[in-house]
């Protein structure tokens, strides 16, 4: 029996650009998902805190969002206090839409870093992961992850919707080679970053003067 399943697209999106978008878009075409929750990380708990507020990336991710019907901007860990840890986020889902499959949405750099997350073993009991390519990276499994991903990797992509949880899957996208970094440091040189971002973005970034006193 075939369910449906729902990606989970998690990022600090500081600010969402092109290549959050067309990742998740070719992702939920080829995998067949009925959506992409587009997760916004509202206090990382892994990297250094994000340059605009919650609310601030939470309003760009909802505009680069509104046009596009599969991808879904998701609040819920803005509603939580502490560390917004992804673990508690798939619980909180899950708790939602118990008969669907999750899937996990990470770049291989992330996947790599998996064993490094907050109760990262209980992950797999909530969720799938897929696993894509980034621009720029070598994009091969690191030595701590492989005896996770020998036990539970598949190459058949039906096994996502079959189970609803408990499996690795590795999904080429199109490499582009865009970063939220990049971005946040030609928008303070005073240079344009519209031909990165979503035309709905760049003109609230523009209009707001947002990113332009990064430190």
């Amino acid at each position: 029996m075939m369910v449906d399943l729902i990606g989970v697209y998690g990022g600090t999106f500081d600010p969402i650009h092109l290549g959050h978008i067309n990742a998740a878009i070719e992702i939920q075409q080829t995998l067949g998902m009925k959506e992409v929750r587009m997760v916004l990380s509202a206090r990382p708990p892994h990297r250094r805190q994000p340059v605009l507020s919650m609310e601030q990336r939470f309003e760009l991710l909802t505009l680069a969002t509104e046009n596009e019907e599969k991808l879904i901007a998701d609040d819920c860990e803005m509603h939580r206090s502490g560390p917004s840890y992804m673990v508690d986020t798939l619980f909180q889902i899950k708790q939602n839409k118990p008969r669907q499959s999750l899937a996990l949405i990470l770049g291989m750099e992330a996947f790599n870093g998996i064993t490094q997350w907050h109760r990262w073993t209980d992950l797999l009991d909530l969720a799938h992961i897929v696993v894509t390519d980034r621009a720029g990276f070598d994009n091969e499994w690191d030595v701590s992850v492989i005896k996770v991903v020998e036990k539970h990797r598949t190459f058949d992509k039906a096994e996502l919707k079959k189970l609803t949880h408990g499996k690795i899957y590795r999904q080429d996208v199109t490499p582009i080679d865009i970063s939220a970094t990049q971005i946040r440091a030609i928008v303070q040189q005073g240079q344009s970053a519209k031909h990165l971002l979503s035309p709905v973005v760049w003109a609230e970034i523009s209009n707001k003067n947002l990113y332009t006193q990064v430190n």
